[in-house]
């Protein structure tokens, strides 16, 4: 892994789910708190950041009639569209202050749709930067995060995704997606052997290890 073509992709780190007071905060709340996601994403965001990496958050947003969705939507969408979360233009929507920001950060916008990639210009913007390599933190773990992860798998970039740096509703959920379905297209690492990676390649060399996939 090479920094200078690494991006770390994060998805969603709004007030609506990161924030005190926001709609869908208490539904994602046991894992966000179980796994000290906060602080995990603020510690990646920041190493990442010092190792020269591209920053990009991919936020999603809504109309207020949430016209995005169709005339009939369902599962996730329709669990939004009930609460009256993710409103384009208000506070729930911002991107929230917890999170560690820079002027230099990309926003990429447009994101209507669980993967990350299918309503925007993100694969556009990853490109000309040389990218090769995505880690993934956010929200949804077993939704978006998961989502995009299947997308940028497809599309040939090298994905790491970041364990301790994601939540959803539910601790079995969370842990259901990251044991048994991040492993088929990502290689699930911590944010601090995310961070670790590039420094140790020599070592041990396992088909298993987020060390092999450096190495490789």
């Amino acid at each position: 892994m090479e920094p200078k073509k690494t991006a770390l992709v994060l998805v969603e780190l709004q007030n609506e789910f990161l924030s005190e007071g926001g709609i869908l905060n208490p539904l994602l709340k046991e894992v966000l708190d179980r796994n000290d996601v906060l602080n995990n994403l603020n510690r990646l965001i920041e190493g990442a950041r010092a190792k020269g990496m591209l920053i990009v958050h991919s936020p999603i947003q809504f109309s207020p009639d949430y016209r995005e969705m169709g005339t009939s939507p369902f599962g996730i969408l329709q669990i939004v569209k009930d609460s009256n979360a993710l409103v384009r233009g208000t506070w729930g929507a911002d991107i929230s202050p917890v999170i560690s920001r820079h002027e230099d950060d990309i926003v990429i916008e447009g994101k209507s749709a669980i993967d990350a990639f299918s309503s925007t210009n993100l694969d556009f913007v990853l490109r000309p930067h040389g990218i090769t390599t995505v880690a993934l933190a956010g929200q949804l773990t077993n939704v978006c995060i998961e989502s995009t992860m299947r997308s940028a798998y497809d599309r040939g970039y090298q994905v790491f995704g970041i364990t301790d740096a994601s939540a959803t509703i539910g601790i079995k959920q969370f842990e259901d997606s990251v044991t048994n379905n991040w492993p088929m297209f990502s290689v699930p690492v911590t944010h601090a052997e995310f961070l670790a990676i590039g420094n140790n390649c020599g070592g041990r060399r396992d088909a298993k290890s987020a060390e092999a996939a450096c190495c490789n």
